[in-house]
């Protein structure tokens, strides 16, 4: 390839997951090693909440408990020069992606955003705002020795010194009551709703990639997130009708975000989630097999495969799908034994206890409904109608496990392969 000849897209990997519309894809690399295979000039915005280096073995507070302030190895300083280093190599991969009119926002706190903020000067970046996101609700400082860390930056920045770049002006001054937004934005922490499919340890709000989305593009608009985490910029680009690429290299975090914007899948029945496990735990993982054995469409089949991932016992890899522990602890149980195991394990994920502690108090069907698919239109991207199909849904679940969970437990059968076949 000649060195000013762009990249093209057919260089790029397979998506580890991809939205069947293609506007939301994942995929499992290093950023470093992607984005210079990607086209130039591809993207309409880019947020990047890069590692800020902060695991030195401290302590932080976390739901009013001392924890560990290590986040894994990925979050490791290896000296103020290497973590320049390689802000300078990813900031430069950015640049080269960004569009004539697109902008590049970066978040981080006083660790790495001033290098953050030089790197860009040295690469040719216009910065044009630098944002201070002032937490509602921090954690307290547990030593005392310090000011409460209640803040941090995100740096706007346009490509170069020439560009125009967009700014819905209007829409963000009409979004703050009909004044002029200010560099200073009071939002709080992640909700509660944002959580049910599990824990990014530096998750941001959704209110917070919301407003830098609605700001700096137009709907259809590409986004970048080069470290995606939990994708909650992918989440926010598709809730406001944008195209989501995210580069995540952790397996546990793009299975989050699967499960994040998958929410709750259309499958109804959890004895055929049942079914599907004693299928893989014989070895029937293809679709056809699924599908004749569960007696379901192969497009159900993709469902109920997300619905045994959101209630943690299918686990995916690469495409590829495998019984969970906690899966193999119920096909261990006769078939008594393993309803009731099942009961408890739908009883138990976070989704379904916030479903039936919000509709405890709730008679009427069709109001508890309502306010299920409510719930779900907070913490997911499914629209309105879809939210009210996937609360009929966690009805379902809900009403089979309570019919379930009292059953009597019996004596565990024959063991099975704690790893089976996948597809």
């Amino acid at each position: 390839m000649a060195k000013d000849e762009a990249p093209a897209a057919e260089s790029l990997p397979k998506p580890y997951f991809q939205s069947p519309d293609g506007r939301f894809r994942l995929y499992q690399a290093d950023c470093l090693d992607l984005m210079p295979r990607m086209p130039s000039e591809s993207f309409d915005l880019i947020f990047a909440d890069p590692p800020y280096f902060l695991s030195n073995d401290g302590i932080t507070c976390h739901a009013g408990k001392m924890v560990s302030v290590n986040k894994g190895k990925w979050d490791r300083s290896e000296g103020p020069e290497a973590n320049h280093e390689f802000n300078l190599r990813w900031l430069a991969a950015c640049r080269r992606l960004l569009k004539p009119k697109a902008t590049l926002w970066v978040s981080g706190t006083s660790h790495i955003i001033h290098s953050i903020g030089y790197a860009m000067q040295c690469l040719g970046f216009k910065i044009l705002n630098d944002i201070t996101w002032e937490k509602t609700n921090p954690p307290p400082n547990l030593s005392c020795r310090y000011f409460t860390h209640a803040t941090e930056t995100v740096l706007w920045a346009a490509r170069d010194k020439k560009s125009k770049h967009t700014f819905n002006y209007a829409l963000m001054k009409q979004m703050n009551r009909g004044k002029q937004m200010k560099s200073v934005w009071h939002i709080g922490a992640p909700r509660r709703e944002e959580k049910v499919f599990g824990k990014h340890p530096t998750q941001k709000p959704l209110a917070l990639l919301e407003r830098i989305v609605l700001a700096s593009t137009e709907e259809n608009a590409i986004v970048l997130d080069p470290f995606s985490g939990s994708a909650t910029t992918g989440l926010a680009a598709i809730k406001l009708g944008r195209h989501y690429a995210g580069l995540e290299t952790d397996e546990d975090f793009l299975n989050l975000a699967i499960r994040r914007f998958v929410g709750v899948p259309q499958a109804d029945s959890p004895s055929r989630i049942l079914e599907l496990l004693r299928a893989y735990a014989d070895g029937e993982a293809t679709v056809c097999a699924l599908a004749n054995r569960l007696r379901i469409t192969p497009r159900q089949v993709h469902y109920y495969k997300e619905a045994a991932a959101v209630l943690g016992l299918l686990a995916r890899s690469q495409n590829k799908w495998s019984l969970t522990p906690d899966a193999t602890h119920i096909l261990l149980s006769n078939k008594n034994a393993a309803r009731v195991l099942l009961a408890e394990t739908i009883l138990q994920t976070p989704i379904v206890q916030m479903a039936v502690s919000k509709t405890r108090r709730i008679q009427n069907e069709a109001r508890r409904r309502e306010v299920i698919a409510q719930f779900l239109g907070k913490c997911t991207m499914l629209g309105a109608a879809t939210c009210r199909r996937r609360a009929q849904t966690l009805m379902a679940w809900i009403r089979w496990a309570n019919g379930n969970v009292s059953r009597p437990e019996v004596t565990l059968q024959c063991k099975i392969p704690q790893t089976c076949g996948s597809g």
